[in-house]
């Protein structure tokens, strides 16, 4: 995985604790849907052996909310094309309303974010 230039990574221990953050998103995702074999996208279910074209997602905003960036349970695993189809239809307004990830995944889906979204939602 590349990172790209900019000053999110302002030390060498951000993109570790970034990458570690990811893999522990994958790996809670292959535990929950993927039967310990595949990863899984949240929204339309595509399996995927590798996570190549698989993207993790913060449910609450890398930027908005700094002491939840790196939580495990704050991240869902969506494939390219439903990662950018959420940012296409949401833009900046998912920065300030995580609800709109269980929207845009559909809430009987997945209730594991419902009920994140609502347990953290009181404690920003």
């Amino acid at each position: 995985m590349k990172f790209k230039s900019g000053n999110r990574w302002k030390s060498s221990s951000g993109k570790i604790r970034y990458r570690k953050w990811r893999t522990g998103v994958f790996q809670l995702n292959k535990g929950r849907k993927g039967l310990s074999r595949y990863y899984v996208c949240e929204k339309c279910g595509k399996k995927r052996k590798t996570t190549r074209t698989l993207h993790a997602h913060h449910i609450f905003s890398w930027d908005k909310y700094p002491n939840k960036r790196y939580t495990i349970k704050n991240g869902v695993v969506l494939c390219k094309w439903c990662h950018d189809g959420f940012h296409y239809k949401y833009k900046f307004e998912a920065l300030e309303k995580p609800e709109l990830l269980a929207e845009w995944i559909g809430k009987s889906k997945n209730k594991n974010i419902l009920d994140y979204i609502n347990r953290n939602n009181n404690n920003e």
